[in-house]
């Protein structure tokens, strides 16, 4: 079993990318993939514990099994790994996971942590703060690339929209004193100016997917920050 966790999702994915590419190259194996929230215990054991028509094991990938809802069905599954441990299995969670409740679980436990200082740029993301933003992006650059600063990016304004569009009741996924920040830096932004940003942060990605713009991805971030 492999528990993948931590703030840097981008990392963490391409880590979780890799194990199933390992895991088909060698097996030539089926990847079946649940939410952790819409998982029950049976569907899980039948997964992890069967074989495909053809022989060949099954890597069983659980997203956010530790996040969001609490049940008895959840509490039941996790009871389970936690003495089985089984071998195929990926757990992947979009956030930190307590120590505390990892312990008791088996496998490699892989955590994918952040700078500090990216969590201050997107803290400082409101307008007419551009210069204190900018100061703040080269910082983080120093640490994480840009691609990783892309990918924050482009998660803090949509729940940003959220807050702004929902207020705190459209965050109640995340922690209450999460939530209550995104909330009110919302506040210093209009919907429609987030919605705007939104839009030039996909066009963005797209022209650095495609190669349509003759500037790289920190050019075309210094741009952005510069206009809020």
């Amino acid at each position: 079993m492999i528990i993948l966790h931590g703030e840097n999702n981008l990392l963490s994915r391409q880590k979780l990318a890799s194990e199933i590419a390992n895991f088909r190259l060698k097996t030539q194996g089926e990847v079946l993939r649940y939410e952790g929230n819409n998982l029950n215990l049976m569907d899980l054991r039948q997964s992890l514990e069967s074989n495909s028509i053809l022989g060949h094991t099954h890597l069983v990938v659980v997203e956010n099994l530790f996040s969001g809802r609490t049940s008895l069905e959840k509490q039941k599954i996790i009871d389970y790994l936690k003495k089985t441990s089984p071998k195929n299995l990926i757990i992947w969670e979009e956030k930190k996971i307590d120590g505390r409740i990892l312990v008791a679980f088996k496998g490699q436990v892989l955590k994918f942590d952040l700078d500090p200082f990216i969590f201050r740029f997107l803290d400082s993301l409101v307008p007419g703060n551009s210069k204190i933003s900018l100061t703040l992006f080269h910082q983080c650059l120093a640490q994480d690339s840009p691609e990783i600063i892309f990918f924050m990016l482009q998660r803090q304004i949509k729940y940003l929209i959220i807050a702004a569009d929902l207020g705190q009741k459209g965050l109640k996924m995340m922690e209450g004193w999460r939530a209550q920040k995104l909330t009110y830096q919302a506040q210093k932004f209009t919907l429609v100016k987030l919605m705007k940003i939104y839009r030039q942060l996909l066009k963005i990605e797209a022209q650095q997917k495609t190669g349509r713009t003759p500037f790289d991805l920190t050019s075309q971030l210094d741009l952005l920050l510069a206009s809020l």
